[in-house]
């Protein structure tokens, strides 16, 4: 073979070589999907037409047996003035129930033992005569640990409120990438949360505790990815 039919050869394999290496270069890879990510929030207000109450009953004595014995006394007379007030006893509950020594000063301390009752007073306008019940004369509860308003049939409220959410959302993003000069396609992620808020407004006079009720801000708040086109 003459000098130049090896060049040609040389030149030959060495186009194949390149050629292959482009071939395999990553810049053939598919593109990335352009996406935006919005966030939207709706809510729905609604007059609620419950009322969920947490009473403590706490009790304290030097001796183990008697702190029991004065918070099953108590307890019991919360329960009885509950159900005197109109409360149904499925609307009762009692919980977190626990004893235990006060050792804080290094030395054997006295005994507390706590109750927690729980109450769905059904009837909001009865709110105020049913705390009154429960802490009358010192010898029920001493505590509320909870005053929540609420509502029997939220899930159809929440249904509203999550459709707004996503309505929101999708304007926002609509917007967005119309200004820059697309528009939104399939939805590739989507979460939610649902805050709980309530409002409270009470009033007290000296012979009993006036309850005023306000409205309950049932919301849902949605983050959502869509992917973009042309």
């Amino acid at each position: 073979m003459n000098k130049f039919s090896k060049s040609i050869l040389l030149i030959s394999i060495g186009m194949g070589l390149f050629s292959s290496c482009v071939i395999k270069q990553p810049g053939d890879k598919a593109e990335m999907p352009r996406t935006i990510t919005v966030s939207g929030r709706g809510s729905v207000s609604v007059k609620p037409d419950l009322v969920h109450l947490k009473f403590l009953v706490r009790t304290t004595d030097w001796n183990v047996s008697k702190a029991v014995e004065k918070n099953a006394t108590n307890t019991n007379n919360v329960l009885n003035a509950l159900k005197e007030a109109g409360v149904a006893s499925s609307d009762i509950s009692t919980f977190d129930y626990s004893i235990t020594q006060d050792n804080s000063n290094n030395y054997p301390g006295q005994y507390t033992v706590r109750n927690t009752i729980a109450v769905v007073v059904r009837n909001i306008e009865t709110a105020g005569s049913v705390i009154d019940a429960a802490v009358k004369q010192n010898v029920g509860a001493n505590g509320i640990t909870e005053f929540r308003y609420a509502v029997s049939d939220d899930a159809s409220y929440l249904r509203q409120a999550r459709t707004l959410a996503i309505q929101d959302a999708q304007d926002a993003a609509s917007l967005l990438a119309g200004a820059s000069g697309c528009k939104i396609s399939s939805v590739q992620s989507i979460s939610e949360y649902t805050p709980d808020t309530y409002a409270l407004r009470a009033t007290s006079s000296f012979d009993s505790t006036m309850i005023q009720e306000g409205t309950i801000s049932i919301a849902s708040e949605v983050t959502i990815t869509y992917n973009l086109e042309n």
